[in-house]
């Protein structure tokens, strides 16, 4: 598949640490593609990289076949949105919106303005301000703001960081549909496993400054390449080398019949979390299983002894790394 952004043996070296470490990537065009880890282990510094923001202490940054990583923010073809939004509290939305086209010299701002504020659903809240706007409506112009320059690619820190759990779902859907209609290649940095995992077409988990993994969402959640990975695209039970999902773990009062594996535990206790139920064994050799069980099952109260078990296919073997 084409590909509109390449980063080649990419890094960038501070004085006591290294923040991104040869780090290779291509993200295809028309993709809504993210960079998912932990905090500080390069991601947001990486997106600063393709952005213009930070320059690289080695590599090569591609956009479209030639090389970006001499020219300023202001000469490559990439728009940003920032973790906060960055509008300016002075202006309204459609000031806002204006604001990069207006830079530009743009004689004719009625017809791109008025689309991308149909497009985003803002009709009727231009003239607001910043602070006369719910988050969600916030976060749609500093979108609105960034697409109406018509970018190769949309670069997005933390997009949904500040929007409250309810809404981030709600507004993590209408981003993708936004991504389909628009046909633009967005660049997302996320910390959270779900968001990337629900709204990507490829994922590039990174660790320490380095990628652990690229894939599609089903290849990095199903067939993770580290532990790293496995731990960190969601919860995952460890025995030894070999790691199970708590969603392919069962539990039982009685041993399994038939080829699966099976271990006696401890109930030690249960979590009600609205569509589910997490109950905590332990396998009495250090090892603790979450078991994720119907809201409607079974009860099984702390200190009954119970047999926890699972298919051998679901099964992830990971030996543990240097």
């Amino acid at each position: 598949m084409d590909s509109v952004l390449e980063l080649r043996r990419v890094s960038k070296h501070y004085l006591h640490h290294r923040a991104v470490d040869e780090v290779t990537l291509s993200v295809p065009r028309g993709s809504l593609f993210s960079l998912v880890g932990p905090s500080g282990c390069g991601k947001t510094t990486t997106l600063r990289l393709v952005a213009g923001f930070e320059q690289p202490s080695g590599g090569e940054l591609l956009l479209n076949g030639s090389r970006i990583e001499h020219l300023p923010p202001y000469e490559r073809n990439v728009s940003t949105v920032f973790q906060n939004y960055a509008l300016f509290p002075h202006l309204s939305a459609r000031q806002n919106i204006e604001f990069g086209l207006r830079r530009r010299g743009t004689a004719d701002l009625d017809s791109p303005v008025r689309k991308v504020i149909e497009l985003l659903r803002l009709a009727g809240k231009e003239s607001r301000r910043p602070h006369q706007m719910s988050g969600g409506e916030r976060q749609r112009v500093a979108l609105a703001r960034s697409l109406v320059l018509e970018p190769d690619l949309l670069l997005l820190d933390e997009p949904l960081s500040a929007l409250d759990p309810q809404l981030r779902k709600q507004v993590r859907m209408e981003l993708k549909s936004l991504q389909r209609r628009v046909g633009i290649t967005f660049l997302l940095v996320t910390h959270d496993q779900e968001e990337a995992l629900s709204l990507s077409d490829g994922i590039a988990v990174m660790n320490r400054g380095r990628l652990e993994q690229i894939g599609d969402p089903e290849q990095i959640y199903l067939r993770p390449a580290t532990r790293f990975v496995a731990s960190f695209v969601g919860a995952i039970n460890w025995l030894g080398n070999v790691g199970v999902r708590p969603e392919s773990t069962r539990i039982a009062q009685t041993p399994p019949d038939g080829d699966l594996r099976s271990k006696a535990a401890i109930v030690r206790s249960s979590t009600f979390l609205g569509n589910c139920v997490h109950v905590e064994a332990d396998l009495g050799d250090g090892a603790m299983f979450v078991v994720e069980t119907p809201r409607d099952g079974d009860v099984f109260p702390p200190g009954e002894r119970v047999h926890v078990w699972w298919h051998p296919s679901d099964e992830i073997f990971l030996p543990e790394q240097p």
